[in-house]
């Protein structure tokens, strides 16, 4: 068997679509550390989704935010996420997970520039600090990404973190979903390696159906498969939702599902022409008020975003 930087479930959601990857291009793309050129961008960084692992096998995505030095890249293989500079909720389930088990997912983005990075690795959690051991690091393109600048307070103040948990979606949960244009998640492949990553679209986006199952369109994008090739192997995600005009969030954990091959015409519209779905059933969630007390300016949506009837 040829050498492939894809694992099974990737590789049989590429070869559905006849997609062919010149391994030389992979070569280039995906590396076991973060390039040289790339340190600044990274060190610059104040918004970090991770998602992580619980002792029951439920994935989980989280969000950390912090002043300018929450990440130090100590050598091309490692980073340190500094705990002294967050500046949201360090009560979040990332922290009691990253105790008993050490893979990581990790996601940079920078929603000014649109830019983003992702990573993978292992973690270990100290008093002070979070240091992952990278073995897989990526660019990513800039797709349907809002333009969202943090802006963080000068003085500091008490966030007043309210948490509360559950089994099933209620309405206002529903709601909040239904008007999000922004979601981050998490996932993982059979090998148990974590991956976070982002998703965004017009407001409405995601569709709730009677069941209470989110549907969830898989537009155009690099082909790589990453996230459909692990539930693929794994059928399981992390959820996030951020309020971003009041701080707040809300953290689910479930199932997935892949629908695929959906030709009526709304739904080549609603995917972009891909006709590819999938969908979520909530297991748990998380919400948290006061997560954060960032004030987020909305400059503009993404220009790929497919215009939702």
């Amino acid at each position: 068997m040829k050498k492939t930087h894809f694992h099974q479930g990737e590789l049989e959601i590429q070869n559905k679509y006849n997609i062919w990857h010149d391994p030389a291009l992979a070569e280039r793309l995906l590396k076991d550390h973060i390039v040289a050129q790339l340190i600044p961008f990274i060190e610059k960084q104040s918004t970090i989704i991770l998602s992580s692992l619980d002792v029951n096998g439920n994935i989980w995505a989280s969000m950390l935010l912090g002043n300018e030095g929450l990440v130090k890249v100590k050598e091309q293989k490692q980073i340190a996420i500094n705990l002294n500079k967050l500046k949201s909720t360090s009560s979040d389930i990332l922290f009691d997970n990253l105790k008993k088990e050490s893979k990581i997912g990790v996601l940079f983005i920078d929603t000014a520039s649109r830019t983003r990075y992702r990573l993978n690795g292992d973690a270990s959690l100290f008093s002070d600090k979070i240091e992952v051991t990278i073995t897989e690091a990526y660019p990513n393109c800039p797709k349907y990404i809002q333009q969202r600048v943090p802006v963080f307070a000068d003085t500091p103040s008490k966030l007043g973190v309210e948490t509360s948990k559950g089994a099933l979606l209620n309405d206002f949960h529903k709601q909040w979903i239904k008007k999000a244009d922004t979601f981050f998640m998490g996932s993982m492949n059979k090998a148990g390696d974590m991956d976070a990553s982002h998703r965004g679209g017009a407001t409405g986006f995601v569709e709730i159906l009677d069941d209470g199952a989110l549907k969830i369109p898989d537009y155009i994008g690099n082909n790589l498969f990453n996230t459909l090739g692990n539930f693929i192997q794994v059928p399981k995600a992390g959820l996030l939702f951020i309020d971003f005009e009041k701080g707040h969030s809300l953290q689910l954990t479930g199932e997935t599902e892949l629908v695929f091959d959906q030709e009526a015409s709304i739904d080549l519209e609603k995917t972009m022409g891909t006709g590819r779905y999938w969908l979520f059933k909530t297991t748990q969630w998380i919400q948290t008020k006061f997560h954060n007390k960032i004030d987020w300016k909305l400059i503009s949506f993404s220009p790929f975003n497919p215009k939702i009837r």
